[in-house]
């Protein structure tokens, strides 16, 4: 395609960072679309021979004609808008809140952008402002006197909207759009166009427009800076308050930053941004974990650089045992006959060890001794050569290397981790060995073997001495390939649809829309797909509220495996699917299977994050609840107290949550005969109802009647202990307890796991169908009000799920 020499293809751009730059109507006709989409600013610089050319792109950006006629675009890096946070400028161009945390950092290079996720944010934000402007002004037009800012700020976007439309000639509204436009630092003066400027702060770019132009753009780029940092991320972090949807391991809560426009080099600011939460202290326990791992991968790629690739293995073992153990000393001379001799012994042995460039190096067995001393002679021939030229590796220690890790973290993220080794970073931050390991694996690329590791011989003298890891237990070590995956408009419209009409209950239509976003994800992505697994699981859930427990896991079934094949056995995400999959399982009278899913799901969390998550909270509550069903009430009591401990963590002491663990808690001890700590736990139950919700409502009622029946239990139990101390009574009679029923435990387990049926009368049914005649258009209507008393008792059903929501 690109056959003709560089400079003679390039039709627009440049390719001398902008002293010669070209363009073409064809690509600007092509580019016109593009920049209004991604907020790219038309704007003109000026050539080396004073030549003004207006572009749409950054003038790094390189526009060549292929052979087939094609118009392609290449050195796509400067399309977004720098980021003014991370770029050595004037004080002048930071605000004084950005002053205060620090900024501008520096950073190792000077490409660092605003991702489109934020800039599409920050664009919303500014027309609800552009909105609220106009509201404004034609409020003091028309009444004559000046509101007040707070009440523009507090404002109602709709009520904006409808003023707005409102607008008439007489009312000026020429003046009022321009007001409003040059407020928000529109590019247009009569309409609203947020547009960025992609060449600003570019030393070796000499733009061609004027002083006041060159301001507005700078003010709107520091605009969007600020807005990452005082906004974006306390959004975040006020998203996960509620404790639903949150991360569980690092590559999760890489995901949802960069949902919400957030890149990886603010991870410090996250951090010091949840340490103000300490009911989050899990996830600034995740961030101190991703910051760890992702700076051991840079010191990893760099160390690497340097060894040979016959001695791979034992290189990565020997940096995973400076890791996450602690090698006090570095490889000796004395060393090396050893480490030829392991060679030797490992490659004669196990023929699938070393590795050469991501593939296994198998030796060659020896038939006689004389070759084998033949063959130790040759290398310790070539000893010298190799302790000379590529053992610069086995110098690393674990002081060294932990050193470099804080220099790491602290110059790319602004993070002091303060650690010195493994084990004051474990005291530190709570977290497991095997979850550092988990993710700096994942990071890395490496495959080790799959065994218990025994990280507690940890003060190593020796390179050879019982170390945690050989190079036996490095089997692979594979490219990690960092793609934006396109996504099917059509069925992420069906399937945004469906969701829509599932929360507003007509779960039969949501059920078809659904089905169809899957058909058309199967169609684009084939068989196996992570998205195709979360259309599964919303189907199996849909199946399961419309009383089809049977589909409902046959279908769920489809999405674990799916979810084990594509994600891994060991990600958060097939743990969730094991959750979905126990209920259903539980549901169809599989109560042990829905137990075993739900220690398998408990198991992969402990691996990503540890036990102090949400996650583990609600598998536990699911688990004493299973337990209890059949009989096993002394484990169902320790799952429902270390639920009910996470609970009063993450929710807080007086939270409705709270008061379900300690009801559920008291029907556990109840069933066990222990009436005393089942009266307290209910007890706490009943004051937390009677204070958040009031004596009337039905929870607190049915507490109290619960409350009045343990009472009475206990005191019957009482009486008889009394009559045998008495000798009345030889031994004590043993009490009736009513262990709960199979439907009483399968109603718990759907208000543990957020699904919640409401029983409807036929008088509320009406106001019902007058809500969904207001916001339902067109034929939609028509089917509400004529649908039958069971349809809308089916469709009233309230699905609370937190994937849904």
């Amino acid at each position: 395609i690109l056959e003709k020499e560089q400079e003679q293809s390039v039709v627009y751009g440049s390719t001398d960072f902008g002293k010669n730059c070209t363009t073409n109507d064809k690509y600007k006709d092509l580019l016109g679309k593009v920049s209004t989409m991604l907020k790219i600013k038309p704007h003109s610089v000026k050539t080396e021979k004073e030549n003004s050319i207006e572009l749409l792109t950054a003038v790094e950006c390189k526009g060549i004609v292929g052979n087939d006629g094609r118009h392609y675009l290449l050195d796509l890096l400067r399309m977004a808008p720098p980021d003014l946070n991370y770029l050595s400028i004037d004080a002048e161009h930071i605000s004084s809140a950005m002053k205060q945390l620090d900024y501008p950092k520096t950073y190792k290079h000077r490409l660092c952008c605003l991702r489109q996720e934020l800039i599409d944010a920050f664009v919303e934000q500014k027309y609800v402002d552009f909105y609220r402007s106009i509201a404004l002004n034609l409020s003091k037009l028309r009444s004559g006197e000046a509101a007040s800012s707070e009440t523009t700020e507090q404002a109602n976007v709709e009520e904006a909207k409808r003023i707005v439309n409102e607008i008439s000639v007489e009312d000026n509204s020429r003046e009022i759009i321009q007001s409003a436009c040059r407020s928000i630092g529109s590019v247009k003066d009569n309409e609203f166009d947020i547009r960025f400027n992609p060449d600003l702060f570019q030393p070796y770019v000499t733009l061609d427009q004027t002083p006041d132009e060159t301001a507005a753009d700078i003010k709107l780029l520091k605009e969007a800076a600020e807005y990452l940092v005082l906004k974006q991320i306390p959004l975040m972090i006020q998203d996960f308050q509620d404790h639903s949807g949150v991360p569980v391991d690092g590559e999760s809560l890489s995901e949802a930053m960069h949902s919400r426009g957030i890149n990886i080099r603010y991870l410090g600011r996250v951090a010091q941004v949840v340490t103000q939460q300490p009911s989050l202290g899990y996830i600034y326990e995740i961030v101190a974990t991703e910051i760890l791992c992702r700076s051991a991968k840079h010191v990893f790629r760099t160390y690497l650089q340097s060894v040979p690739t016959h001695l791979l293995s034992f290189s990565i073992s020997h940096f995973l045992n400076c890791f996450l153990t602690i090698i006090s000393s570095p490889t000796t001379d004395n060393s090396f006959d050893e480490l030829s001799a392991l060679s030797s012994q490992s490659t004669n042995n196990a023929p699938n060890v070393l590795l050469s460039n991501s593939t296994n190096i198998s030796s060659q067995k020896t038939n006689s001794k004389n070759k084998n001393k033949n063959k130790k002679q040759q290398q310790r021939k070539y000893i010298p050569t190799i302790r000379n030229e590529s053992l610069e590796f086995s110098s690393l220690t674990s002081e060294v290397l932990w050193s470099q890790l804080t220099n790491e973290a602290k110059s790319r993220y602004s993070f002091d981790l303060n650690c010195d080794d493994i084990e004051s970073f474990i005291h530190e931050y709570s977290v497991r060995r095997t979850c550092i390991l988990r993710s700096f694996c994942r990071k890395s690329g490496l495959q080790i073997t799959m065994r218990e590791y025994q990280f507690e011989f940890l003060n190593k003298t020796s390179r050879f001495n019982n170390e945690c890891f050989n190079e036996l237990d490095i089997i692979n070590i594979y490219p990690i390939i960092k793609h934006v995956p396109p996504k099917p408009s059509d069925a992420y419209q069906f399937f945004t649809s469906g969701q829509q009409k599932i929360q507003q209950g007509l779960l039969r239509e949501g059920f078809d829309l659904i089905s169809e976003a899957h058909n058309l994800l199967n169609n684009v992505y084939g068989p196996m797909h992570s998205e195709i697994s979360m259309c599964l699981r919303l189907l199996a859930r849909l199946n399961y509220i419309m009383g089809d427990y049977q589909e409902a896991l046959m279908t769920q079934h489809k999405a674990v495996m799916m979810s084990e094949r594509v994600l891994g056995i060991d990600h958060p995400q097939t743990a969730t699917e094991y959750i979905h999959m126990a209920l259903y399982s539980f549901a169809n009278g599989l109560s042990i299977n829905a137990s075993k899913l739900l220690c398998r799901a408990r198991y992969i969390i402990l691996i990503c994050c540890g036990e102090n998550h949400p996650q583990i909270s609600l598998i536990d509550s699911n688990l004493g609840l299973i337990l209890q069903s059949y009989g096993d009430y002394e484990n169902a009591l320790k799952f429902m107290e270390k639920s009910l401990q996470l609970n009063k963590i993450f929710y807080g002491t007086k939270s409705l949550k709270v008061a379900l663990s300690h009801h559920l808690c008291a029907r556990i001890q109840s069933c066990r005969g222990d009436f005393r700590s089942a009266l307290n736990s209910e007890r706490e139950a009943y004051q937390i109802y009677k204070l958040q919700l009031g004596d009337e409502h039905e929870r607190t009622r049915e507490s109290a009647q619960v409350l009045k029946h343990l009472t009475e239990q206990a005191v019957v139990l009482q009486r008889r202990i009394n009559d045998v101390v008495k000798g009345q009574l030889l031994v004590i009679p043993s009490l009736t307890i009513q262990q709960p029923s199979f439907q009483n435990v399968l109603e718990m387990l759907n208000v543990v796991n957020g699904i919640l049926f409401i029983q409807i009368r036929e008088k509320d049914l009406e106001i019902l169908r007058d809500e969904f005649a207001k916001q339902s258009i067109g034929n939609q209507q028509t089917s509400v009000s004529s649908m039958t008393i069971s349809e809308a008792v089916d469709q009233a059903a309230a699905l609370l799920n937190n994937e849904i929501d």
